[in-house]
C-alpha cells in the first residue's frame, strides 16, 4: 500500500509515525509534501500548550520525540487565572504527571516540529510543493502539485491545516473556513529583557491567564526550567499571547510591529497585575517588548469551518481521509489543537493495522473499515471539544460590568473544582479508545 500525507506539520508528521509503528515495512511506503520550505526556512508557529492526553499519544508512536519535547519545553500544570484588576481568581490545575502521567508542557510550536521530524528520513518529505488538486480514480488517488507534477496512492491523508486544499477539493468548497470575529497575536520574549519583578514572579505563577474586557491576555515560561541566581536568561523565554475582537481579519498592513502595539495597549495597558512596578506595568512591559522586530510575533486571525458529515470522500471509498484542522478547525480556547491532531493520526495507524494487516483484506474493503471506524471514534470526542471551546471563547468577548462579574464568579468555582474535572479530556487513550470501538 502506498499512502501519501499531505502536509508536514503536526499532524501529518505525526501520521507518519503512526503508519510507520502500526504497519509493516514490506506492506506500506510513505511519502509526505509539505507546501512550505524545510526547516530553518520557515517561520513555525507561536507557542502552544500540549495537553498530557497529547503527549500520551505522541508517545505511543515515537519515545524520541516525547523526550525532545519534555527536555525543551516547560511543564506548567498550574495556571493562575486573574482579572483585569489584578485580582487572583484561583489557580487551575491543568493536567499534573501524578495524576495523568504526562505535565502539561508550554512548548514552542517549532520544537513540537522538531521533534516529530526526528526519525523521519530525508528522503520522505518533499518541501515546496504546493497540492493543487487530488482525485479518486479506479485504482486509486492522484494528486497533482502547482509545479505540474503529479503522483499516485492507494491512501491519502490530508493533513494540511486550516486551508486544507484536500478538503476543498474533495467537498467541493462547501464547507470552507469562517472568520470567527476574533484575533490573536503573540510572541515570545527573553528572560534577560523582563524587569525583575517579573522575572522573579515567573517562579511562583509561570503560567498566568488574565481576564478582562475586551479581550484576554496569558503569558508563561516556555523554556525548560525556571529562571535561577546566575542563569544565562538569554536563552529562556517566556511566551506570551492575546485575543481579542476583531470586526475583520486584520490585514498585512495591520500587523507590523507599530500599529499591533497601538491596538494592544488600547486594550490592556489599563490592566493591573500585582507585580506591576513605577514604570513597568506588567501588561504594557510584555507588549512594548513583544511588538517589535528583534522578538518575533505573530498576527492571527482565527477561523471556524462548518461540521462536516464526514472526514472523507463521498463516496464512503476511505481512500482520502482528513486529520487535525483540515477536519475540524480547532480553535485555541480547547487548550486541544495539536493534541486532536496528534490523536487523529493515532487512530489512523492502529485502525489500518486491526483492517489491513491483521485482517488481511484486500486494501478497498480495508479502507472503508476504517474510515467508518475513524469517525465512530473520533468525531464525537472532537464535536465535545469544539463545543467546550466556544463556550471559553466567549467568556474572551466584550463584557459589560455584570457579565464580567458574573464570569469572573464562574472561574473563581472552577478553580474550586477537582483535578478530576478534566479526566475526559486528559485521561484519553487513543489506542484504547480505538481498541474498545472495534471490539463493540
Amino acid at each position: 500500500m502506498k499512502v501519501i500525507i499531505i502536509g508536514a506539520g503536526i499532524g501529518g508528521l505525526s501520521a507518519y509515525h503512526s503508519l510507520k509503528k502500526n504497519l509493516a515495512n514490506d506492506k506500506v511506503t510513505i511519502k509526505v509534501y509539505e507546501s512550505h520550505g524545510p526547516p530553518g526556512t520557515t517561520k513555525v508557529g507561536g507557542g502552544l500548550g500540549l495537553a498530557p492526553n497529547g503527549l500520551r499519544a505522541i508517545a505511543s508512536i515515537s519515545l524520541k520525540a516525547i523526550e525532545y519535547i519534555q527536555k525543551n519545553a516547560y511543564p506548567g500544570p498550574i495556571f493562575a487565572f486573574r482579572n483585569s484588576s489584578g485580582r487572583l481568581l484561583g489557580h487551575f490545575w491543568s493536567g499534573r504527571k501524578e495524576r495523568y502521567g504526562f505535565d502539561q508542557m508550554m512548548v514552542r510550536r517549532a520544537v513540537l516540529h522538531e521533534a516529530l521530524l526526528l526519525d523521519i528520513p530525508a528522503d520522505v518529505v518533499t518541501w515546496n510543493s504546493k497540492l493543487q488538486s487530488v482525485w479518486e480514480t479506479d485504482e486509486g488517488v492522484e494528486v497533482e502539485f502547482a509545479d505540474g507534477s503529479s503522483d499516485t496512492a492507494d491512501l491519502v491523508i490530508g493533513a494540511d491545516g486550516v486551508w486544507s486544499i484536500v478538503r476543498e477539493c474533495i467537498f467541493d468548497k462547501q464547507y470552507s473556513p469562517i472568520y470567527d470575529g476574533f484575533s490573536g497575536v503573540g510572541g515570545f520574549i527573553p528572560l534577560s529583557r523582563l524587569s525583575p519583578r517579573l522575572r522573579e514572579s515567573l517562579k511562583s505563577e509561570s503560567v498566568t491567564m488574565t481576564f478582562g474586557s475586551p479581550g484576554f491576555f496569558g503569558y508563561s515560561l516556555t523554556s525548560p526550567s525556571k529562571p535561577v541566581e546566575n542563569s544565562d536568561l538569554s536563552t529562556n523565554y517566556i511566551q506570551w499571547w492575546s485575543i481579542y475582537e476583531s470586526p475583520t481579519p486584520p490585514t498585512r498592513s495591520e500587523a507590523d510591529p507599530s500599529t499591533v502595539r497601538t491596538h494592544l495597549l488600547s486594550q490592556h495597558a489599563s490592566w493591573k497585575s500585582p507585580y506591576d512596578t513605577p514604570g513597568a506595568p506588567v501588561f504594557e512591559e510584555i507588549i512594548n517588548l513583544g511588538c517589535t522586530t528583534e522578538n518575533e510575533f505573530l498576527v492571527l486571525p482565527r477561523y471556524e469551518a462548518p461540521r462536516m458529515p464526514s472526514w472523507s470522500t463521498p463516496s464512503g471509498s476511505g481512500r482520502i481521509i482528513l486529520l487535525g484542522d483540515a477536519a475540524h478547525v480547532m480553535p485555541p480556547d480547547s487548550g486541544q489543537g495539536a493534541s486532536c491532531a496528534i490523536e487523529d493520526a493515532v487512530a489512523i495507524g492502529v485502525l489500518l493495522h486491526r483492517y489491513f494487516e491483521i485482517d488481511d483484506v484486500d486494501i478497498k474493503d480495508a479502507l472503508k473499515n476504517v474510515v467508518g471506524a475513524y469517525e465512530g471514534v473520533r468525531m464525537k470526542r472532537v464535536w465535545k471539544i469544539l463545543d467546550m471551546a466556544k463556550r471559553s471563547g466567549n467568556s474572551k468577548k466584550r463584557q459589560s460590568w455584570l457579565q464580567q462579574k458574573i464570569r469572573d464568579l464562574f472561574l473563581g468555582i472552577f478553580c474550586k473544582l477537582p483535578e478530576s474535572v478534566n479526566d475526559g479530556l486528559y485521561m484519553y487513550d487513543v489506542e484504547a479508545a480505538v481498541d474498545q470501538y472495534v471490539k463493540r
